[in-house]
This record gives structure tokens, C-alpha cells and sequence, in this order.
């Protein structure tokens, strides 16, 4: 019975994530609070309490919306150059400053990691993923979710290949938000049941 409870969390985890990111949004509003809310009932049926679950749903829906990572994924998915000067070319602060400064030097020549703009959007995309996690751990008393996100990365990129596969509009977006749905469902399955 364990196994088909982990399996529906990863469903469902993997359709709301999906769901988050935008599908069937002409007919399901507010498309962005739909984890957010499941993620508060798990908060309510893991600690037994209605206050558990609002600061669950606060935890999770502030995560994943302080911060962009668009700009992340759609390099990481379809290249594309990168200008560090230029305002559309931020999405996060924190990240940005980390990212657009590394740099490694080779035989007297500079290489920035901006230049390699799919390498950028994976690191991008994995840092993003641990802001997003981070709170969740904080929230459920667990390390493993709150470096769970560090996985973002990976299964956008999963994403991207799979689209090589079977095309979809995205580049490999919505692949990449099903894949990533599910990884946070078997980790937050994991820990909670």
C-alpha cells in the first residue's frame, strides 16, 4: 500500500508542478497556487495541525515565486547569448551576481560562464532549485528536501533531451516541469510517509 501512495504523490506532484508552470491555464485560474495548496495539506496531514498547513502553503508558494528562473531554463533548453549588462538578461540577483562572475583563466585567456549559455542555464536552473527546496526542508525538518532542489537542474535538462524524442512546444519545458513534479513528489514522499 506504501508503494501506491508514493506513486500517487508523484503523480499528483508531477500534474500540479506541470499545472504550475502553465498547462491548461485558460481553464484553471490561479494556476501558480495549485502546489502550493497541496503542499499545505501535506503540512496539515504530516503535523496534525490547520496552522502547520497555512504556513506550508505560505512556505512553499513564496519558494518558487520570490524569484524568477525563466531566463534560466530557456537557456539551459535553447542556448542563446548572454549579455550581463543588460537588464533582460537577470532574473534572480543573488543568482545572477554568483553566476555572471565565474570565471576560469586558461593559458592567459579569461573564460566567463555566461558564454556558454546552456551550462548557465543548468547551473542557474540548480540554484534556483535549491532556493525552492530550501524553504520546504526548513518548513519539514529535513536536509534531504531542503537539497532536494539541487535535482533542478537535472530534470529540465532530462526535459530538453526527451524533446529531442518527442517535440513539444516548450523546447523541452514541460517535460522538464513534469519530470521536475515528479522528483519533488518522490522526495517529499519519501520524507513524509
Amino acid at each position: 500500500m506504501i508503494y501506491l501512495y508514493f506513486a500517487l504523490f508523484v503523480a499528483v506532484s508531477a500534474l500540479l508542478w506541470r499545472i504550475r508552470g502553465g498547462l491548461w491555464k485558460k481553464y484553471i485560474p490561479a494556476n501558480k497556487v495549485w502546489y502550493a495548496v497541496a503542499f499545505g495539506l501535506l503540512g496539515y496531514f504530516y503535523f496534525g495541525n490547520f496552522e502547520a498547513a497555512i504556513i506550508g502553503f505560505i512556505c512553499c508558494y513564496a519558494s518558487y515565486q520570490l524569484y524568477g528562473w525563466g531566463l534560466y531554463v530557456g537557456r539551459l533548453v535553447s542556448g542563446g547569448a548572454l549579455n550581463p549588462n543588460l537588464v533582460q538578461y537577470r532574473e534572480c540577483e543573488l543568482i545572477d551576481d554568483l553566476l555572471y562572475s565565474c570565471r576560469i583563466s586558461f593559458k592567459g585567456k579569461e573564460y566567463y560562464l555566461y558564454q556558454y549559455p546552456r551550462l548557465f542555464g543548468f547551473c542557474g536552473t540548480t540554484l534556483t532549485g535549491l532556493i525552492i527546496t530550501f524553504l520546504w526542508g526548513l518548513y519539514l525538518g529535513s536536509i534531504a528536501v531542503m537539497l532536494s532542489g539541487l535535482g533542478m537542474g537535472v530534470c529540465y535538462w532530462l526535459g530538453y533531451l526527451f524533446n529531442k524524442l518527442v517535440p513539444e512546444k516548450k523546447g523541452g519545458w514541460g517535460y522538464g516541469e513534469y519530470i521536475f513534479g515528479a522528483y519533488l513528489g518522490g522526495w517529499l514522499a519519501w520524507v513524509t510517509l
